[in-house]
């Protein structure tokens, strides 16, 4: 039943699809690099990035709101490993980085995304509609990310592909999980947002504003950090600062995010790299089709606050080829009716 129903899921052809696609061409090319040995340098620059990332209210009190989400990235450390699609898109952007004031200087590290994520109301066991609080919507999306950087400052650039609606199978998905835990599964899925394609392009930018010591034996920063996001999925502008503990700063500047924690930095440290961070960020969300509902038909959906906050409290940790990352996100409340939690737990491993 079970193997059934994820091989007739357009989850499951999205991720086979994407796998073939982007893995057995590389694997090939390591293959040949390996009988060649002159490429053997070149293939040293190309180093893999592999990360699985989870996300659960499980630490709340409720199954409502933001409920779970898993996403599978992989990338390498600069740009000229890529495809020539890929390299094209980064041409554009360097002219964009250089309209900014951003230099680039080494490599420039990419990955793609694979991810699903759900949400539901609080009172998951209701099934008839909820007017006052959020809809149940399932989403699933592909992403390319791109990292320009130097010392001092760094710009990531996303451009998002997905849909929403049960297409993405996360009535099923949630539905399945309950029975195996042996929880109440949810009865209100008919009222989930129907079917759509979104989009969003997005930039990030980071700068280093204070370096020191900590104890005199620790490293210690202060990020200040601003995106822009805009799309049918969701559009916002935003800003933050983040303070880290730890060792290897310098090298992971680059790679930290807007929301930390979701992925560890592997690319870019050393064995025995660590950091300990403090994020507070604020934004102004101008739609958001997880709590508005759908763009272009009629489905339930609730008012959104556009002012918004979230801290986020983690660290993470360098192992010899692995990572792990932890950390526990918080928000303000993020539309207008029933109170509902906004506190989850984000698990990050990396190799």
């Amino acid at each position: 039943m079970l193997t059934r129903f994820f091989i007739r899921s357009p989850l499951f052809i999205l991720l086979i699809t994407s796998l073939i696609a982007i893995l057995c061409p590389r694997a090939l090319a390591q293959e040949s690099n390996e009988k060649d040995p002159v490429k053997n340098d070149a293939e040293d620059q190309c180093k893999r990035y592999n990360s699985f990332v989870w996300e659960n209210d499980i630490i709340a009190a409720d199954d409502g709101g933001y409920s779970n989400g898993f996403a599978y990235s992989w990338g390498y450390a600069d740009i000229q490993c890529s495809d020539a699609w890929v390299k094209k898109i980064d041409s554009w952007l360097t002219d964009v980085s250089q309209l900014h004031g951003q230099e680039n200087s080494g490599n420039t590290p990419y990955t793609f995304q694979l991810a699903h994520v759900m949400s539901t109301p609080s009172d998951i066991e209701n099934p008839e509609l909820i007017p006052n609080d959020r809809p149940y919507t399932g989403l699933m999306f592909s992403a390319l990310n791109i990292f320009h950087h130097d010392e001092k400052s760094a710009t990531h650039y996303e451009l998002l592909l997905g849909a929403v609606g049960p297409i993405t199978q996360a009535e099923e998905i949630q539905s399945f999980i309950h029975r195996a835990i042996g929880i109440s599964e949810p009865e209100g899925w008919e009222h989930q947002t129907n079917n759509e394609l979104v989009f969003r392009l997005g930039i990030d930018k980071s700068w280093k504003l204070h370096e020191g010591s900590f104890f005199k034996s620790y490293e210690s920063d202060l990020i200040g950090m601003s995106d822009i996001k805009a799309g049918n999925l969701s559009s916002d502008i935003g800003a933050g600062l983040s303070y880290r503990i730890g060792r290897g700063l310098t090298k992971s500047t680059s790679s930290h995010s807007i929301i930390p924690g979701r992925s560890t930095p592997v690319l870019m440290l050393k064995p025995g790299d660590w950091a300990l961070f403090f994020t507070l960020y604020g934004n102004y969300v101008f739609n958001n089709i997880v709590i508005e509902g759908n763009t272009r038909q009629e489905s339930h959906g609730v008012p959104l606050i556009n002012e918004q906050l979230r801290y986020t409290l983690g660290g993470y940790y360098q192992f010899e080829s692995h990572g792990f990352s932890a950390s526990l996100h918080q928000s303000s409340e993020q539309f207008e009716g029933l109170h509902e939690n906004t506190l989850f737990l984000t698990l990050g491993l990396s190799y």
